[in-house]
Formats: structure tokens, C-alpha cells, sequence
């Protein structure tokens, strides 16, 4: 048995139980003990029994599996609950009729001032017909004076109607922002799509949430993730606004989930108003508190492959017109330069990089940071890394950086399909190593990234998929890419101590052993048992964070 050395009794004791402990010296577990929040013993039963009095609440786990609190290791929690709360939500399966008449129905019954938002539109899906002057027309007839942004799936492009661009100061006149990109008509006139950073011309005119519903938007996230089984995540993007109420909300007691605030370099998701950029990374340490954790730091290499965005080292394929080519946002010595200072203080530094030149050249800023500041600096991260080289597999642990993989799209789906007809076939196909990574030697995690192209942050579906390589919602056939599928036991850790480093808590969170955080969670099902394509349909039927039940299935 493990025991602290303080042998004063235990407040709660669970029995009976399967603990997946992720401490690899002992595995498994039947029984633990928890005082203040943190766990003071695991072992058996009758190893644990010695620290019950009549004050100890023993509780009866009947067999089930428990394992560490998941954390999301790339998520917009901020965001997503924002938009489950405050937006109208689109199905990437629309296609454009049905979009406007969504779009025409929340128009309807929209209060009079207010601006409609939604998003969850697919790209490959609408771009051509958004492109059309004649969308715009319709979105218009749609929306009336109302102004309307609503988000692709992506969170990369918005498709905004008239009454936003005027209320945004968007004409044909309208600079183009660095990174970003403004679709024209033939005749040189905005059609309301915006790429990338052009989307902070419309963010920065719509209206700010009223202090309440921040609040309740810091809660809703918290609920909705601890009903997924997380207690901790990596929040991505991050703006000075966001970083303070999560804090708030910790310091008022309130917060059930461990954050790490990745702080944003640029207005592609954060309005430049919420505070962003070199004042508020200056100025972060305002906003630590006891579950939030701030030095971390944010920044695009590219885009993404459906808005034709992400930087390739060969041209987009047949399906674009075969001939273009994207560079990324910075050059390799721009973002050396970027990052030189904040390693030396010591900041972790997550890049997104999702197409093979973005990836490259962003390992050989790196590499260039390693060689001037040394090679014990902060592990860094690169975000995506869907479609790395071979040999730039070999390089994320000679440099100590971390693969943060996500989102969940290493299975047939029709966003694979849709990358594969823009890419070509043999470069289509080549994405989501995930076993290779991991077989390099390098630190991996997993993330939901929503609410980009995932509904939740669900974990479940996206471990099946891990290690099945098949749609865990049995919408697609076949299997992609089957030599990649890794087993549970290699997946867990990545949902779990690996996540939990990388944001800052490994010494508090991330596996069950005396000493650290109570957090924890009880599943519905064995998911070491089952079928794997079982596993996603998992569901938590408590989640404990610092000892206390923050959800219960009902």
C-alpha cells in the first residue's frame, strides 16, 4: 500500500472498485483514501481499513472502473459554452437551403438590436456557394438589418451578411489584416466571407457579454466537461477578459475544472478589446490563482486545409484549381524571434501548425531556439501536426516538443474525404500518425479542440477511434490508416498524465497516487473488457474534482 505519512483517518474511502491508477509501479487499485481533497492511500481494502473511524464515509464502488479526471489536452471551452448558451447551432450536414432557413427562423424571433451568431458550417461543404455573390443576397433577404456572423466548423472562415460588414467598416476599400483574407465578387465588393485573422474586423464590432453571462458561460463549461469525465484542460486561445473569469471564478470557489490559459498573439479567435498580445503575457501572473495556471503562450503557423489556409509544401491539389500555394504566417525566423524571449522566462509556447510546411519550419525555429537558449528550456507544443513529414516525427522528441494532437479526426469522416480531394489522394492519406508519434519517443496528448469540427469535448469517441482508426459514430465505413491505432493502455495516459504535465498540473493531477488531487471519475461500463468501438459510448457517472462530487448522472 501507498500511505501518506500523516496516518490520520480519511474522510471518504471508495471500495470495491477497478482503479486505473496510471502510476506505473501499481497499476490497479482497489480502494483509496482521500483527506482534503487529496488521496492519502491506495491499495486494498484491507490496507486502506486501518484509516476509517465513524466520521469516514466508506462508499461501495460495485466493481466499476475508476479512473483519473481526463484532461483535454487543446480545447475553446470559453468559446464552445459560449456558443451552446448564446448562438444558433448549424450541422455541418446543411447544405445551403438549409442553412438560410435556419438562419431565417432564429432571425424571426430575434429581439430587436441584437446580432444573430451561430456557426457549425462545413467548408468543403458551402465555401463554393458562399463565394457567390447571390448567398450573400439570400443571407441578407434572410436577416434583414440584423447584423449576422455565423462561424464554419472550422472556427477558421465566418460568413458574415451586410448589416454586420457595415457595422464592422467592411467595403471593398477594407485593408486585408496580415494572415488573413477577404473573398470579392467579380466587380472588387466583400461577399461575406472572412478567413482567418479577417474575422477580427466583425469580432471586434459585435456586442460584449454583459459580466452575468460570463459568469455563466465559466460555469456551463465547467458542468458540461466534468460531465464528459474532464477536470482539467488546455484552453487554447486565450484573452486577458477569458483569463479573468476563470480566475474569478476560482478565487469565488466556483471552479471544478484545472486550466491552463494558452494567452493569444493575434484577433483569429480573441478580440484585440478582451486583451491579447505582449501587455497581457507581461501582465499574466494578474490572473494565476490556485487551478489556473498562465504561463503559456499562443500562436498560428497556418490555417486549415478546407478554407485553403494551411501551408503545404506542394500546391493544393486538383479539386482548388491545382496551382495554389500557401505560405505560413511567419517565417522561420520571425517565429524564432518570437518565441527566443519567452522561453528564456520560461513560457510554454503552442504553435498550430497543421499542414507539413507549417510543421516543418516551425520545428526549425525551434530547433534555432534550442541552440541559442539550450536545450532544458520549457517544452514547447505544436498543435494538429495532422499532416507531419516522417522525418519530422524524429524530430519532436530530440527537440522536447510536444505533440498536441487533435481534434478527433483520425477515422473516415467526410472532412477526411474533403481533405483527401483537395490534397490529392497519396498526400491525403497520409495524416494522423499517431502511432508513429508515439512510437518516436514523443510526449503526446490528445484534444477535443471544440467546438471546432467535434459537437463536445466528449473524450470517449475519440479514444475508440484511437484505437479502432473507424468512426466511432458508425457513420463511415472502413478503417483509416489501421497500422496507427495504438492500444487503451498507450491511449489513456495521453487523456490523462501526459495532459496534465503539459498544462502545468502533473505534480497535482493526472493519475491516482498519494499526494496528489482527488480528482477522479466512475464510468458506466469495463472499457478494458469491451469491444473498442464500445468504448465510445462511454458514459460518466460521477466525476470527483479535489475530493468533492462536481457531477452525477441522473
Amino acid at each position: 500500500m501507498c500511505m501518506s505519512s500523516n496516518l490520520a483517518t480519511a474522510e471518504l474511502v471508495i471500495r470495491n472498485a477497478r482503479i486505473y491508477t496510471l502510476e506505473p509501479n501499481k497499476p490497479w487499485v482497489d480502494a483509496v483514501a482521500i483527506r482534503n481533497g487529496q488521496f492519502v492511500a491506495t491499495g486494498s481494502f484491507a490496507e486502506i481499513a486501518p484509516l476509517i473511524d465513524d466520521a469516514t464515509r466508506v462508499l461501495d464502488f460495485a466493481g466499476r472502473i475508476v479512473l483519473p479526471g481526463m484532461i483535454d489536452g487543446h480545447c475553446h471551452a470559453f468559446e464552445g459554452a459560449r456558443a451552446a448558451l448564446f448562438e444558433l447551432a448549424l450541422s455541418p450536414r446543411d447544405d445551403f437551403d438549409q442553412l438560410i432557413e435556419r438562419v431565417r427562423a432564429a432571425a424571426a424571433v430575434l429581439p430587436e438590436g441584437q446580432w444573430l451568431k451561430g456557426g457549425g458550417w462545413e467548408g468543403r461543404r458551402l465555401l463554393p456557394v458562399l463565394s457567390h455573390p447571390d448567398a450573400l443576397k439570400r443571407f441578407d433577404a434572410a436577416t434583414g438589418d440584423c447584423p449576422a456572423v455565423l462561424r464554419d466548423i472550422s472556427c477558421h472562415t465566418l460568413f458574415v451578411n451586410t448589416a454586420a460588414m457595415r457595422a464592422a467598416g467592411i467595403d471593398r476599400n477594407t485593408k486585408v489584416p496580415d494572415h488573413g483574407g477577404i473573398v470579392l465578387d467579380d466587380s472588387g465588393d466583400p461577399v461575406g466571407l472572412l478567413l482567418e485573422t479577417a474575422s477580427a474586423l466583425v469580432f471586434e464590432a459585435m456586442p460584449d457579454l454583459s459580466q452575468g453571462e460570463i459568469d455563466l458561460v465559466i460555469r456551463h463549461a465547467g458542468g458540461l466537461f466534468n460531465s464528459c469525465g474532464i477536470t482539467g484542460f488546455a484552453h487554447a486561445v486565450t484573452s486577458a477578459q477569458t483569463m479573468k473569469a476563470f480566475s474569478d471564478a476560482d478565487r469565488r470557489g466556483e471552479l471544478t475544472v484545472r486550466v491552463a490559459t494558452f494567452i493569444s498573439t493575434d484577433n483569429l479567435i480573441t478580440p484585440e478589446r478582451d486583451g491579447i498580445g505582449p501587455a497581457v503575457i507581461e501582465r499574466r501572473h494578474d490572473y494565476a490563482s490556485n487551478y489556473v495556471n498562465v504561463d503559456f503562450v499562443k500562436y498560428f503557423m497556418d490555417g486549415v486545409p478546407g478554407s485553403v489556409t494551411a501551408a503545404f509544401k506542394a500546391p493544393y491539389g486538383p479539386a482548388n484549381g491545382g496551382a495554389q500555394s500557401v505560405a505560413p504566417f511567419y517565417s522561420v525566423e520571425e517565429l524564432r524571434d518570437l518565441i527566443l524571449p519567452l522561453d528564456a522566462q520560461g513560457i510554454r509556447v503552442k504553435i498550430h501548425a497543421i499542414g507539413d510546411l507549417a510543421i516543418t519550419s516551425t520545428l526549425d525555429a525551434i530547433e534555432q531556439v534550442r541552440a541559442a537558449n539550450g536545450f532544458d528550456g520549457p517544452q514547447h507544443s505544436i498543435a494538429h501536426l495532422a499532416y507531419i513529414d516522417d522525418e519530422d516525427i524524429k524530430r519532436l522528441s530530440s527537440l522536447n516538443v510536444l505533440a498536441d494532437i487533435c481534434p478527433p479526426m483520425w477515422f473516415p469522416s467526410s472532412i477526411l474525404s474533403g481533405n483527401i480531394q483537395l490534397l490529392g489522394e497519396e498526400r491525403g492519406h497520409r495524416c494522423w500518425p499517431v502511432g508513429d508519434i508515439l512510437r518516436s519517443g514523443a510526449t503526446v496528448t490528445i484534444g477535443s479542440d471544440w467546438p471546432a469540427i467535434v459537437p463536445s469535448p466528449n473524450p470517449w469517441p475519440g479514444l475508440s477511434a484511437l484505437i479502432t482508426r473507424e468512426d466511432p459514430w458508425r457513420g463511415h465505413p472502413g478503417v483509416f490508416r489501421p497500422e496507427q491505432a495504438i492500444s487503451l493502455e498507450e491511449a489513456l495516459p495521453l487523456y490523462t498524465i501526459n495532459a496534465a504535465r503539459s498544462i502545468g498540473f502533473g505534480d497535482s493531477a493526472g493519475s491516482i497516487e498519494t499526494g496528489k488531487a482527488a480528482d477522479f471519475i466512475v464510468l458506466d461500463r469495463d472499457i478494458f473488457s469491451i469491444d473498442a468501438r464500445d468504448i465510445a459510448g462511454t458514459k460518466v457517472l460521477t466525476t470527483y474534482f479535489a475530493g468533492q462530487p462536481v457531477y452525477q448522472a441522473e
